[in-house]
């Protein structure tokens, strides 16, 4: 039988499977070879996409942080707070950092590729940042249901 516990595990699976593919289309247009011609259709393409890259962020740090499965992490080993509380700063660092590049790139001019091409630099950066963020809170997951802290004698 399923529990509450087991629907919000799932949703936010769920959620973390439809952010992964939204990234990977940002990747894709931001790694797209685009001659100078076909400028303004990479900056109209990365314009759109990063709106849709956002609004999931949001959901799926909001899931993860409202009583999400970090929560759960505390209270299976309350003395993982240390490295709960370090992964929920870098949620607010990534969204400053996004909430940064968006007007940036809402304000970028076709002809203005040098600058265009520093703010591709800074996502991809910010999406490397984000997979080795997901790399150690699927480890702290991993240990926090893994880990056995014995004391059953």
């Amino acid at each position: 039988m399923s529990t509450l516990h087991d629907s919000g595990v799932s949703t936010a699976c769920m959620e973390h499977q439809v952010f992964e593919h939204i990234k990977q289309a940002l990747l894709v247009t931001l790694n797209w070879q685009a001659p100078s011609v076909s400028m303004p259709r990479k900056l109209s393409s990365l314009q759109f996409t990063i709106k849709s890259f956002q609004r999931h962020f949001e959901r799926v740090i909001s899931i993860e942080e409202e009583g999400g499965y970090m929560a759960d992490a505390m209270d299976a080993k309350p003395y993982y707070q240390d490295r709960v509380e370090q992964l929920e700063q870098d949620h607010a660092r990534f969204r400053e950092r996004l909430r940064k590049l968006l007007p940036e790139l809402a304000d970028t001019k076709e002809w203005d590729e040098p600058r265009f091409e520093r703010i591709c630099s800074d996502l991809r950066e910010l999406i490397a940042d984000m997979d080795r963020h997901n790399e150690r809170e699927i480890e702290l997951l991993q240990e926090s249901a893994l880990v056995d802290d014995g004391g059953e004698g």
